[in-house]
């Protein structure tokens, strides 16, 4: 226990450092939206009603929100709160090696500190269902997979874990694993009784379809060889070679990214969170076995595998905006249009000026192109006003993309 009690420690001082510096991109201004109105208006549908996208990690925030005011820092604590769990999980399942690189993963740490709408309660799902399967706990898993349906898309991969495991290591079916597939399909109920089944199915099609498994293979390997950085992959690699036999863990590690691969339309990293776990326990495999294999003068040296996530790390705390991340996280989070640098900095001179009838719309507005009145407009996505005069520029990091403000004539 104390070994878990020193990476908790860890893990809160690297997850709560200056938790609420990066500016929300568009995603959490959304959120920030479906949280004030949840508080005002009781609308606890929204999530579903707007964009049929599953509402658990919002419900949480929300409930969260009731305590602590700031619609942001509560996404994010709750971010915070659910991947600790996951820690602890990791830690059950796995050991402390596993848990170490857990806590020292950087595409873990980065996600971690946004308030996103359901990639982390997936971890926990995803987690929860291999502790169940292992354990031939059938309640856990049950539980898991309705956690995740209620939570994400990629949470659909799941059953098919669940399925496959049975199929493939055979055991003999009880009332515990058919109550546990009850309970499973208890969001399915739940959209169904609240009429919004239809919208979170259609949702799916935007995001899972057409086949475009050479261009998502071609995009995940480097993302995960980014992230994992190069002395965790080589652990990755030795973990599989020492557990080869561990069927379960496969499973659990690589359908989901299978079906990833050839069912996703649109990709972005964050979705691979579902995968970096199982990756880390065949890392976490790979750093035990090293541990016992080499000689006793020879392991502190097992420390340079830890230094590179380390200083990826250090980079994302100390200033995100010069991190190594990802082309498509560095334009998402930092300079691309979605990026939430330069909103403060553009509200702060509308109430300067006091342009009151733009400060009527909201950040999420300003992000999306539609900040608008009779006299003035603020564009993003690099447009132009025909027949305006450009009166202030707010770029982003690295000066790709910025937010205009415009007088029109």
């Amino acid at each position: 226990m104390l070994w878990l009690g020193v990476l908790l420690l860890g893990f809160g001082l690297t997850r709560f450092y200056h938790l609420g510096l990066m500016p929300p991109f568009l995603d959490e201004l959304i959120y920030i939206r479906w949280l004030n109105e949840i508080r005002l208006h009781g609308d606890w549908l929204i999530s579903l009603k707007e964009f049929g996208w599953e509402p658990l990690q919002i419900w949480m925030a929300a409930w969260l929100n009731r305590f602590i005011p700031d619609p942001l820092l509560s996404l994010r604590l709750i971010s915070v709160i659910i991947s600790g769990l996951s820690l602890v999980f990791i830690y059950k399942l796995a050991g402390k090696a596993a848990a170490l690189l857990f806590v020292l993963s950087p595409i873990i740490l980065l996600h971690d500190r946004l308030g996103l709408r359901g990639d982390n309660l997936v971890v926990l799902a995803a987690l929860m269902v291999f502790y169940g399967l292992r354990q031939k706990l059938a309640v856990w898993w049950g539980l898991g997979i309705a956690i995740g349906l209620f939570s994400k898309t990629t949470a659909a991969a799941l059953p098919v874990v669940v399925i496959l495991s049975y199929l493939w290591l055979r055991p003999k079916l009880k009332w515990p694993d058919l109550a546990a597939a009850a309970l499973a399909v208890l969001p399915i109920g739940f959209y169904y009784l609240t009429g919004t089944l239809s919208l979170v199915m259609a949702k799916q099609s935007t995001f899972v379809g057409e086949a475009l498994a050479k261009n998502n293979l071609l995009q995940i390997g480097p993302w995960l060889y980014q992230y994992l950085t190069w002395p965790i992959v080589l652990l990755v690699i030795t973990g599989f070679i020492v557990s080869w036999r561990n069927r379960l863990l496969q499973v659990n590690a690589f359908v989901p990214l299978i079906l990833l691969i050839v069912s996703a339309k649109i990709l972005f990293p964050r979705y691979l969170l579902v995968i970096v776990p199982f990756l880390l326990i065949y890392a976490g495999c790979g750093l035990t076995w090293l541990n016992r294999q080499l000689p006793r003068l020879m392991k502190p040296w097992l420390v340079v595998f830890l230094l590179a996530p380390v200083w990826f790390n250090w980079q994302i705390l100390k200033d995100i905006t010069s991190a190594p991340l990802p082309e498509i996280d560095q334009w998402q989070y930092v300079s691309g249009w979605p990026s939430g640098y330069g909103v403060k900095e553009l509200t702060d001179y509308l109430q300067t000026n006091q342009l009151d009838q733009l400060l009527t719309d909201s950040p999420e507005a300003f992000l999306t192109d539609t900040a608008t009145s009779s006299s003035y407009a603020i564009t993003n996505i690099n447009h132009e006003v025909t027949g305006g005069e450009l009166i202030q520029d707010f770029p982003r990091p690295g000066n790709k993309s910025s937010l205009k403000l415009w007088h029109l004539n």
